[in-house]
């Protein structure tokens, strides 16, 4: 069987089949379809009718009911089942009325009584025409519906996946940033410990030297160098992590209430290295406003951090 689409069967001029054993009347119903505009085609042997209906699709069967070899109910069912799409009319005497009303409970679209008009024939298959481009086109837009409804389907189906993709990648990004981060403050913390117990005490000796006053101006500016580098790897500074030994002490000095200079007698150091080390204390603590109190504090950090007994003993 030809395959055959809706938009083909649409497309076409109506084919018309016109099956009865009686060739005068195939030749005037040919010649009749043919002058309304149909393509019509005659058939005198019902044991034909299936074959042709497989090979070519017919808008309309002209079907008489009664023909030797098959009868005209059989031929309906048969034609039914073949091509769904077609319209059977019957043509039938007046004492066949009951074998018409059973074509049309098997799926006859309608019928036609003998003698017929020219009229009468146009107008029967006009309207089973008719009929049949409003089914055809109502099934082409439900088919055409259909598809949508799956090409709708597939891009939900599609979007979730990449949604789920999406989600899975920011998901593996936020794991790749944290341990970034992670390695990151380790990496700053082992460096930041490294300069602490390394550099900054023997900075700090070199600085209380007495020796070394020639290089004043520029010991302090690598103590402030260092001491920015200090500040910038502590975002959350605790005095016991961020400042070294020397600065603890003056740091527990200072909140103890002692002056630089009774801290610069304690410590054995100069007063000029024990404003360097407040300095110092205040950048590593983040107290660029200079209007808070460091004593105070220190008093409060101390207590917070459960340093009241210090790092050592002063």
């Amino acid at each position: 069987m030809k395959r055959r689409t809706i938009s083909r069967m649409l497309g076409q001029v109506p084919r018309i089949l016109i099956v009865d054993d009686e060739e005068h009347v195939t030749g005037v119903l040919e010649e009749l379809t043919n002058r309304y505009g149909f393509s019509p085609r005659c058939l005198n042997r019902s044991l034909d009718v299936n074959e042709e209906i497989k090979s070519e699709f017919y808008n309309v069967v002209l079907l008489d009911v009664m023909m030797p070899g098959k009868s005209g109910i059989e031929l309906v069912l048969e034609i039914r089942k073949l091509s769904p799409d077609t319209k059977v009319v019957v043509m039938t005497g007046y004492a066949e009325k009951e074998i018409v009303i059973q074509a049309l409970r098997y799926g006859a679209f309608d019928f036609i009584e003998k003698p017929f008009t020219s009229d009468f024939i146009y107008h029967a298959v006009r309207r089973a025409i008719d009929t049949q481009r409003t089914e055809l086109e109502f099934k082409q837009a439900y088919e055409e519906l259909k598809v949508k409804r799956e090409e709708l389907v597939l891009s939900e189906t599609r979007l979730k996946q990449v949604n789920r993709q999406l989600l899975e990648t920011n998901k593996a990004l936020s794991v790749l940033a944290q341990n970034i981060d992670r390695t990151r403050k380790e990496t700053e913390f082992q460096v930041a410990e490294k300069i602490r117990t390394s550099v900054v005490p023997i900075l700090d000796k070199v600085a209380g030297d007495n020796r070394y006053d020639g290089l004043r101006h520029d010991l302090d500016l690598l103590l402030e160098v260092v001491d920015d580098l200090l500040t910038t790897l502590s975002d959350d500074p605790q005095i016991n992590d961020v400042l070294s030994a020397t600065e603890f002490r003056v740091a527990a000095l200072i909140k103890n209430g002692l002056s630089n200079e009774e801290i610069a007698d304690h410590m054995c150091i100069s007063n000029y290295t024990v404003k360097s080390h407040r300095r110092r204390i205040r950048k590593k603590l983040n107290l660029n406003n200079s209007s808070k109190n460091l004593q105070e504090y220190l008093r409060s950090k101390f207590k917070k951090q459960g340093l009241e007994g210090g790092k050592d003993a002063v």
